[in-house]
C-alpha cells in the first residue's frame, strides 16, 4: 500500500490547534522502532471539534503484514477513550477496514504484537520522530488514524521492492541451518524493469554474509544477473541488506532472486520464518507495481527435498555449490527466506484500488483530555 498521511482528530476544547508535528514508525520489537523516512511532516494550523486532514508531500510505499505506529507529538491535551481495546471493549478483536487492521490490546485473535498496547503514549518530550511511544493507559483510543491507497502516485518515476519501508521481518523469524545453501523468492515482472539492488534479512546474532547474490529465469534455469563478490550495505545480523546493480535491465518475465553463502565453514547466516505463503501474510501473493510474487500454490513446481515428485514452492533453495538453480521446497512448510529485489519499471505505472481510512468517526468530542507528549496507532 501507499501512505498518504495522516487523520487527527482535535476536540471541540481543550486541544492545541497550533501545527504540530506527525511521523510513522515500523515497529520492529518490544518498545523499538525505525522512522519511515519521508514519513515526517508537519501540519499547518489544526480545526477545533473535527478531523484534521495531515497529508505527506508525496507517498510512501508500505510492506504487506507489517506493524507500523503513526505517532503525532505536541503540548497540551488531546482526546482520550479509555476501554477501547481490551478484552470485552468494543474493538477486542482488533479493528479492520479493507487492508488496514488495528490491533487489539487483548490475546484475541488480533493481539497487540511485541506485547505493546494499542494507543500508546510518551511524556519524554514532544517529537515524534526522537523517540516511539510504547506505553499504554486503559487500553485507550487516542484518535489517531492514518491513510493509504493501493495506487502509486501519479508520474511516480521511483523504485519497488517486495518489502518496502520494512526495517524488520516478523516475529517468528529465526535464522536458518548453516549450510552453502542458495536460497530464492520467485519474483515475476509484468513489464521490462531495470535491477537497482538485491535484498536480504540478515537475522540477528549471526556473523556471516552471503557471498554470492543473483537472479535466475525459471523458464531457462539460468543464471541472467550475478555478482560473486557483492558489497553489503550493512553488517551481519543487522537486518537487511542490499547489494547494488548497475547498467542492468531484464525484460518481463519469471524469476527467482537468490542469495548464497559459500563459506569454506558455514555458521547460520540467512533468516527463515515458516508458513508464510500459505497462511501467512504472503497468503494471496504480493504486488507492488511491476513486482509480483506468486501464493505458494501459484508458484513454479520444485522437487521435493527428502521426498520424491515435484510441487508448486514459492520460496526455494539448493544446497551446494553457487551455481545451482535454486529448485528444492521443504513440503508443507511454505517458508520464506526474506529475499527481495528492487527495481525501477522501464515505462509504466502502477494501479490500485480506492483509499482506506483505518477508523470509524470518534464521538462528537471524546470525553477525556488529558495532557501528553505523543501518541501512536499501531495499523
Amino acid at each position: 500500500m501507499w501512505f498518504e498521511g495522516y487523520w487527527w482528530w482535535v476536540c471541540a476544547s481543550g486541544s492545541p490547534t497550533s501545527a504540530q508535528e506527525f511521523a510513522l514508525w515500523n515497529v520492529t520489537g518490544q518498545t523499538q522502532g525505525t522512522v519511515i523516512p519521508g514519513s515526517v511532516v508537519t501540519s499547518g494550523t489544526l480545526t477545533a471539534g473535527q478531523w484534521n486532514w495531515i497529508p505527506l508531500p508525496a507517498p510512501l510505499p508500505l510492506a504487506i503484514g507489517t506493524c507500523y505506529n503513526a505517532c503525532t507529538g505536541f503540548t497540551g491535551g488531546f482526546p482520550n477513550t479509555n476501554n477501547q481495546f481490551g478484552s470485552g471493549q468494543p474493538y477486542a478483536a482488533g479493528l479492520t477496514n479493507g487492508p488496514l487492521t488495528a490491533y487489539s490490546d487483548s490475546s484475541g485473535s488480533l493481539p497487540s504484537p511485541y506485547s505493546i498496547s494499542q494507543g500508546v503514549f510518551g511524556a519524554s518530550g514532544n517529537n515524534p520522530s526522537v523517540t516511539m511511544p510504547t506505553q499504554g493507559s486503559n487500553s485507550a483510543n487516542f484518535w489517531m488514524d492514518l491513510q493509504v491507497t493501493s495506487a502509486a502516485p501519479s508520474g511516480y518515476s521511483g523504485s519497488y521492492r517486495l518489502w518496502p519501508n520494512k526495517f524488520d521481518a516478523a516475529p517468528e523469524t529465526a535464522a536458518d541451518f548453516g549450510a552453502n545453501y542458495v536460497v530464492a523468492t520467485e519474483v515475476h515482472f509484468s513489464q521490462a524493469c531495470t535491477i537497482n539492488n538485491i535484498w536480504y534479512y540478515s537475522p540477528g546474532g549471526v556473523d556471516q554474509l552471503a557471498t554470492e547474490c543473483g537472479i535466475w529465469s525459471i523458464s531457462t534455469g539460468k543464471l541472467v544477473a550475478e555478482n560473486a563478490s557483492p558489497t553489503w550495505s550493512g553488517a551481519a545480523g543487522s537486518g537487511w541488506v542490499a547489494c547494488a546493480f548497475t547498467g542492468l535491465t531484464l525484460p518481463a518475465g519469471e524469476y527467482k532472486v537468490a542469495v548464497y553463502n559459500g563459506a569454506a565453514t558455514p555458521d547460520p547466516w540467512n533468516a527463515k520464518q515458516l508458513r508464510y505463503w500459505d497462511i501467512g501474510a504472503g497468503q494471496n501473493g504480493i504486488t507492488n507495481g511491476p513486482l509480483y510474487a506468486p501464493q505458494l500454490a501459484a508458484a513454479a513446481t520444485a522437487d521435493i527435498y527428502t521426498g520424491s515428485g515435484q510441487e508448486p514452492g514459492q520460496c526455494t533453495f539448493a544446497i551446494g555449490p553457487p551455481n545451482q538453480y535454486p529448485d528444492l521446497y521443504v513440503d508443507g512448510l511454505a517458508q520464506n527466506y526474506w529475499v527481495d529485489v528492487e527495481v525501477t519499471p522501464v515505462g509504466g505505472s502502477a494501479t490500485g484500488q480506492p483509499t482506506s481510512q483505518a477508523t470509524s468517526a470518534p464521538p462528537s468530542d471524546p470525553p477525556t483530555v488529558k495532557s501528553g507528549a505523543f501518541l501512536g496507532f499501531f495499523p
